[in-house]
């Protein structure tokens, strides 16, 4: 998986919030003018208001054993079998046993918001442990090619984390901390570092580029063997309902340390502002977003000079490839990776499930990324309708359609390049609504073509 994180955190919240937007493009600085000149004061006269429209705790318990059907941009996609339960380990509580196949192999145990000793007071927790994975790698910065630079194949990996949470004012107000351990192995006979097909009826130029960025891919990863991730948080959520809001605003800030061997450390910096604004029945509500990201280096990874002539005296060519083209590819690998990887963080990636669907996975990211995005969400056959079969009990609401558009880039620099030549995607999503849980399918497109996602949740 694709590790980000950022920098300072004074200046990225000015960036975000109090550049001038003259340089964007015309139709997507529209979007812009939507969300900070309209919806962003009008959130302001509306949380004045704002009540939980139901308990937001509550002791009834529900549960949903269902097939899964997955499918995630630059993942891939599968299925599986899923489980489950509301209250089971306390008010407000959730635990879910997930087992997944296809381009992914995974199980994992999930426990959330667990009450200890008062509901104020909460643990969550993950257990997984995967057999099989790949994670497409893209080049870095907003112009990188839409073809992946290389792809990590990965084997028997692990992860646990922890995590705890102070709420109060009906879960208005929440603290969290927490840290994930993991346990990567990668497949180094299947992962695709470089593309070496028939590389010896290839040019000289061709061939000291592929095995420059073979180089360079390797030693970024080829000692990864352990990550550890820290994070803390805070969230402001004044909505009138946790799961599925419909009127109020959202406020999100959480800040993740990146450490491990094998790796460069660094720190991101993630904020989010969302508003929901209902009609007057609320059978639709317009849902707009910002964020912002950004990181810095805590820890670089660096490998030292490569010795050219070293090599040209011990090394060894052959018929195909000769051995200055050999060595003049390692040590561009060597440059590159010191020049460009080494001492360089990546704030939260773009591309995805949650922001911009039509892209896989941290398609595009650098230094600092921004993204905005709106959607309307239509609410159909609304209804609280307690339903009790044999693998299901809970609640149905409602279904959802909803059409949304948004925009992102990223930069290695805070300033106007990141208001510029956004990348964007546009979409329809289906989506269930339950008491305790949303299933949602989203179709997105945008400049290098479509994706779907088959998740849990809200993109944002």
């Amino acid at each position: 998986m694709k590790l980000v994180i950022p920098r300072n955190a004074s200046s990225s919240y000015k960036l975000a919030w109090m550049k001038p937007f003259h340089n964007c493009d015309s139709h997507l600085g529209f979007l812009f003018r939507v969300l900070l000149v309209v919806l962003l004061p009008l959130s302001v006269f509306e949380v004045s208001a704002i009540e939980r429209r139901r308990p937001q705790v509550t002791d009834d318990i529900s549960y949903f054993f269902y097939p899964l059907a997955y499918q995630v941009p630059g993942l891939g996609a599968g299925q599986g079998l899923g489980g489950t339960v509301i209250n089971g380990l306390g008010d407000g509580s959730t635990i879910s046993l997930l087992g997944v196949r296809g381009d992914i192999e995974v199980n994992s145990i999930v426990l959330t918001d667990v009450p200890l000793f008062t509901p104020h007071f909460t643990l969550s927790m993950l257990y997984a442990d995967g057999n099989k994975g790949g994670f497409a790698y893209y080049d870095r910065g907003q112009d990188s090619s839409p073809e992946p630079e290389f792809t990590l194949e990965f084997g028997r990996s692990y992860g646990r984390a922890l995590e705890l949470g102070l709420n109060f004012f009906d879960r208005q107000l929440e603290f969290y901390v927490g840290g994930a351990l993991a346990f990567p192995e990668i497949d180094y006979e299947t992962s695709d570092l470089a593309n070496f097909d028939e590389l010896e009826n290839r040019p000289p130029s061709e061939q000291e580029n592929e095995i420059a960025k073979f180089v360079k891919n390797l030693l970024k990863y080829y000692n990864l063997n352990k990550i550890y991730v820290s994070r803390r948080g805070l969230l402001i959520d004044y909505t009138d309902d946790r799961t599925d809001p419909r009127s109020g605003i959202r406020f999100n800030f959480e800040n993740y340390f990146f450490e491990g061997e094998g790796l460069t450390n660094f720190h991101t910096y993630d904020y989010s502002l969302t508003s929901y604004f209902p009609n007057a029945d609320s059978s639709g509500v317009l849902v707009g977003n910002i964020f912002f990201s950004s990181s810095e280096v805590t820890k670089a990874l660096g490998f030292g000079e490569f010795d050219y002539d070293e090599c040209l005296k011990d090394g060894k060519g052959s018929e195909e490839i000769s051995i200055d083209t050999l060595c003049k590819g390692v040590e561009r690998g060597f440059n590159d990776f010191n020049q460009n990887e080494a001492a360089s963080s990546s704030a939260t990636a773009l591309g995805g499930p949650n922001r911009l669907r039509s892209y896989p996975v941290a398609r595009f990211y650098d230094k600092y990324s921004f993204f905005a995005g709106i959607e309307y969400r239509f609410y159909f056959l609304e209804q609280l309708t307690p339903f009790d079969f044999l693998l299901e009990k809970g609640t149905f609401e409602a279904l959802q359609l909803a059409p949304f558009y948004e925009i992102g880039q990223v930069s290695d620099s805070n300033d106007d390049t990141l208001l510029q030549n956004f990348k964007y995607s546009a979409g329809i999503g289906l989506r269930i609504v339950l008491s305790s849980v949303i299933f949602r399918a989203d179709f997105a497109n945008g400049g290098e073509g479509s994706e779907t996602t088959i998740l849990i949740g809200y993109g944002f």
